[in-house]
């Protein structure tokens, strides 16, 4: 499955339609896979839909439908955020390096209490309903239509996602508030989800790009799930670890989180370098090169 719009060998609604087409086709393949796990599902479905929200952004000024089925995508993933959640907590708990004995008790006394549904059935109930949901997607999908053609259907969106990636990093550095941070994750996804999408039109430049993108991308991730786990550490009943244990655990946290932020700010200042019109002059050349 390629991620890739393909300029020169189809039109842009064409290529829209086909990448939705493998997204969803995707997110069937992932539920029905008996092998796989429930929370291995979770997110893994939750990425397809990222991925088609991104390439609805893209699109969005050329797409009427885009406030609906954005809306309808975002609305089916966040009936799954708790399932996801509690597996992103223990994924940053044992990025602490903690000592091994303290890990397999914080482990066991979160898994205890963790507040996603109880139990696989309760997520697989979960998985039919956004299964249901998506099929229903995948059918309007294929009947998406984008009122532009060339680079002049993706220009539009692709500055105005980029310009809010810009906003959203001054902002949050500039404030500290947690809300601006996560705009800034939110908006760092989608552009390097963009940037995949347009890589063919000239990979020796985007390639580099979209790995820049990407390692942004992780790093703002990460710092939310280590935010996520302190949140948990806070919410346990008094009796589960005791206070010299929740002190360190707050503090490997809070550096954990202090050296994330710190590496995606340095990331972001590269990749943010150019003005919008700049860099959508700049791809707009891409593209019509590789159109050639």
């Amino acid at each position: 499955m390629a991620y890739r719009l393909k300029p020169g060998s189809e039109r842009v609604e064409e290529g829209i339609r086909r990448i939705a087409g493998e997204e969803f086709a995707r997110m069937a393949e992932v539920i029905a896979a008996a092998d796989l796990p429930a929370p291995r599902k979770v997110h893994e479905v939750r990425k397809c839909t990222k991925r088609l929200r991104s390439v609805i952004r893209l699109i969005g000024p050329v797409f009427e439908e885009a406030p609906m089925e954005n809306a309808a995508l975002r609305d089916a993933a966040r009936q799954l955020s708790e399932a996801r959640d509690s597996s992103a907590i223990l994924d940053s708990l044992r990025r602490l390096k903690l000592p091994p004995e303290m890990l397999a008790d914080t482990e066991a006394t979160l898994a205890g209490d963790s507040g996603a549904p109880s139990g696989g059935a309760a997520t697989a109930r979960l998985l039919k309903t956004f299964d249901r949901d998506m099929r229903s997607a995948a059918k309007r999908a294929a009947g998406w239509e984008v009122r532009a053609e060339g680079f002049a259907a993706l220009q539009p969106g692709l500055k105005r996602s980029y310009r809010k990636l810009r906003r959203n990093f001054s902002e949050a550095i500039r404030t500290g508030e947690e809300e601006m941070i996560h705009d800034w994750r939110k908006s760092a996804k989608s552009h390097w989800h963009h940037t995949l999408l347009l890589g063919r039109s000239c990979p020796d430049a985007m390639d580099g790009h979209a790995r820049m993108a990407n390692r942004l991308s992780e790093s703002l991730g990460d710092w939310r799930d280590s935010g996520l786990l302190v949140a948990a550490l806070k919410a346990l009943p008094d009796d589960r670890l005791d206070k010299d244990t929740l002190k360190k655990l707050f503090r490997a946290a809070a550096r954990d989180q202090k050296r994330l932020l710190k590496k995606a700010g340095r990331i972001s200042r590269l990749l943010t370098a150019e003005k919008p019109a700049a860099l959508a002059a700049r791809w707009a050349v891409y593209w019509e090169a590789s159109e050639a």
